[in-house]
């Protein structure tokens, strides 16, 4: 049974702070050759979080996290929750004008940044940031000079207490994340305290995590599945092993070395692994909980997981960021639950605090085994986009006085109450685990190609899964690589279209628009 969960006068720090004051010799971080105990994690948090205090009006600050996956990313990420602010991470690839619309958004107090972050901020970029800057890395080798921002650096201040993290009301923002938009304006979706505090208490009591766990993180701050990873491991007292970036397809030996229990990732890791063969019969052996969400899951991938991690228990988890990570849950079990029609396991029911109903165009419940848009509600849904009210009463209707999400998902419920997806109704889609708007990238492939109609897809889908994206021009010619280059300057690498294909005649359905589906049909054709 779950138990009570108390959302006011809490902060994301707390159960870091407790594990600190009971054990604070127990690993809480490792990566590569960097490792932090709960007590060494908790000081440089209090440390860190002494330089940000509350704005005039008495409101949390809002505090930008400038930072790659890594030990100082989870101290400055804890350090800005320490303090009671809202955390807003800034992931470090992308264009420069994308970090420039995410700053001039946010109205950041300060911003926090580790070594390659502290690299960004030249020119254009360091002129749109809040004067108060804190560098968690190494003391860089060349002096700050820059007279109108103030540069910290956590080693140069003074060892902190452990007093205890600045408490926050339930309704106080713990952290921003930043999806794609369809104006090409990313969306700053801003979740409660009250509805974080839910989640990580629940979800670790829902998987049984414990204080000996070793955990996998393979998920920079910005993708929310990281608040999964982060703070149901932290909330169980267990250590946080992050897999860096330049070794994700050594993930096998990466958790046989560490000797990992509980793996958590989006399935296309998987899937590349298997590609790779490296998925061996008892090659993951000491896995005891496998988490995978953000994508579909594959059969195929869980058969190939279950021969290489036979003791693990799977868990096949869905939510978007508006419903605070994952909000449905499917235990995989034998024989696999699976979407009528499709190799893919179902998203299965609500979590705790969770519901959700498949609904027609008229908002009204369909029958089961009928197709409709699934709707969220519950103390986990998100206070709305930033600076974005319209949108914001769009898709969280007030439906019989009850607040629900459009998640955009098409879905259907079957006769035993468990959810399946079956696709996006609009046009996001995801790519290897990245939640994508492909009018975004159509907005900056008009505006760079100069043509006003084009259209994108993801393609090719292999297992479920969107591999790429394939971007289509109305002209008779035009030169991709350039085309491509002067998109690096304005969408992150997972946007880039793979290849841009010029048609002299773009399909459109009846009502004008770009008809994506014939588009993928020209390509699935044409593909040896």
């Amino acid at each position: 049974m779950l138990k009570t969960i108390a959302l006011e006068n809490f902060n994301l720090a707390s159960a870091i702070h407790q594990h600190a004051l009971h054990s604070p010799h127990t690993t809480a971080i490792a990566c590569q050759s960097q490792t932090l105990s709960y007590g060494e994690f908790a000081e440089r948090a209090a440390r860190l979080a002494s330089c940000l205090t509350l704005s005039p009006e008495g409101q949390a600050p809002r505090v930008g996290i400038l930072a790659s996956r890594g030990v100082d990313a989870c101290v400055a990420l804890l350090g800005a929750c320490w303090a009671g602010a809202t955390y807003v991470p800034i992931a470090l690839k992308q264009p420069q004008d994308r970090i420039l619309t995410l700053l001039a958004q946010c109205n950041l107090s300060a911003l926090i940044t580790d070594d390659e972050g502290l690299k960004l901020l030249t020119g254009r970029l360091l002129q749109a940031c809040p004067t108060l800057v804190i560098h968690v890395g190494q003391p860089p080798l060349t002096a700050w000079e820059n007279p109108s921002h103030s540069l910290i650096q956590l080693t140069s201040l003074p060892p902190a207490t452990l007093s205890a993290p600045a408490l926050v009301k339930a309704s106080d923002t713990a952290y921003i994340i930043f999806t794609s938009g369809t104006t090409g304006i990313p969306k700053g979706v801003m979740i409660s305290a009250g509805a974080a505090r839910h989640y990580v208490t629940m979800i670790c009591q829902q998987l049984g995590l414990q204080a000996s766990d070793r955990a996998l993180e393979t998920c920079e701050l910005s993708f929310d599945f990281s608040v999964h990873n982060m703070f149901s491991t932290w909330e169980a007292g267990a250590a946080l092993h992050i897999l860096p970036a330049t070794t994700v397809m050594n993930a096998v030996k990466f958790v046989k070395h560490s000797e990992l229990t509980v793996w958590n990732s989006v399935p296309s890791l998987a899937g590349m692994l298997r590609q790779l063969k490296a998925l061996a019969p008892g090659s993951l052996a000491t896995l005891r909980l496998t988490v995978f969400g953000g994508e579909q899951l594959p059969a195929s991938t869980v058969t190939a997981w279950q021969s290489a991690a036979p003791n693990s228990l799977i868990f096949n988890l869905y939510g978007p960021t508006e419903a605070t990570v994952f909000c449905l849950y499917q235990v995989v079990s034998k024989p696999l639950a699976l979407t009528p029609g499709r190799d893919a396991v179902s998203i299965g029911l609500p979590l705790p605090g969770n519901e959700a109903q498949v609904v027609d165009e008229n908002d009204q419940p369909v029958a089961r085994n009928t197709p409709g848009e699934l709707l969220i509600a519950g103390v986990q849904l998100s206070d709305g986009y930033l600076g974005a009210p319209a949108l914001t009463t769009a898709r969280f209707p007030l439906l019989e006085g009850r607040r629900w999400y459009r998640t955009g998902d098409l879905a259907l419920c079957d006769e035993h109450g468990r959810f399946h997806c079956l696709g996006r109704i609009d046009n996001q889609v995801k790519v290897m685990g990245y939640r994508v708007e492909l009018e975004e990238i159509d907005a900056h492939l008009r505006m760079v190609c100069g043509s006003d109609i084009v259209g994108s897809v993801a393609w090719p889908v292999a297992d479920g899964m969107a591999r790429g994206i394939v971007s289509f021009v109305n002209a008779a010619s035009i030169d991709a690589p350039r085309t491509i280059e002067a998109l690096k300057s304005r969408l992150p690498p997972y946007m880039l279209p793979n290849r841009i294909i010029a048609l002299n005649a773009i399909p459109l359905s009846a009502n004008g628009k770009v008809d994506r589906k014939a588009l993928r049909q020209l390509l699935d054709t044409q593909a040896p």
